[in-house]
Order: C-alpha cells, then sequence, then structure tokens
C-alpha cells in the first residue's frame, strides 16, 4: 500500500471529481477538526491539515512517515490530508470498514484533487 501521495495540480481549470464526491464534516470532540470525507461507501476519511509555515508542514510529514500514516498532499501547496479511517457511514464515529487498497489509492489521489477545488469554498464561509 502507499503511505503518500504527491499531486500537482497547479495549472488544472477545473476539477476531475463532481463537486458531490466527498464533502468536509467539522467536528469539536474537545478540539475543533475537519473531516473531508468520501459521500458514498467505501466512507473514507481524511482530517485536513493546515500548517502555518513550511517548518511545521516538514515536521509534520516527517512524523507521519516516521510512523507509518497514510497522507495526501501537493508539492504546490501547505495542505495536507492524513488519512484517519474507512467507516461504514458519512460519519467518522460510525463502525470501521475496510477498503480495497486499489480503490483506497484512486479515492486518496480524488480526495486531494477535489480538495484543492472545493475544500476551500467550506473554509471562506467560516
Amino acid at each position: 500500500m502507499v503511505d503518500h501521495i504527491s499531486i500537482d495540480v497547479t495549472d488544472a481549470k477545473q476539477c476531475a471529481v463532481p463537486k458531490d464526491k466527498f464533502r468536509i464534516n467539522k467536528y469539536n470532540f474537545g478540539t475543533p477538526f475537519e473531516d473531508l470525507v468520501h459521500t458514498s461507501a467505501p466512507y473514507l476519511h481524511f482530517q485536513v491539515l493546515q500548517p502555518k509555515d513550511e517548518e511545521q508542514r516538514d515536521k509534520a510529514i516527517a512524523y507521519f512517515n516516521e510512523h507509518g500514516k497514510l497522507y495526501a498532499t501537493s508539492v504546490n501547496s501547505m495542505d495536507i490530508l492524513l488519512y484517519v479511517g474507512c467507516t461504514e457511514s458519512i460519519y467518522i464515529k460510525s463502525s470501521i470498514a475496510e477498503v480495497d487498497p486499489e480503490e483506497f489509492k484512486s479515492l486518496i489521489a480524488q480526495a486531494y484533487h477535489w480538495f484543492r477545488f472545493y475544500g476551500k469554498e467550506d473554509q471562506d464561509e467560516k
């Protein structure tokens, strides 16, 4: 299985992933966080991380690599999507489900591409 996906969509003019394929859930279980989730099975969940600078981003990526965490990022953005799991429903506290590794690879790339186009819309509403 992959440990991370790096994508460069600098020149992309439109999103190749339908807007309704993913969504962002906002949670506050003591600490607020955003969860980008696939809107149909398998319900893959990614925590949206937005490091404040390159140093913080580099430290996060080093930690993820050292501890075998799965994540997606691009060469031209600070944002990181940290894979947190797959569930049986769209909500992160539902039962854990399995995902086919090949489907996972496709969906993690789609999730990051979607986030680059549509994820910022949700953040602008804050």
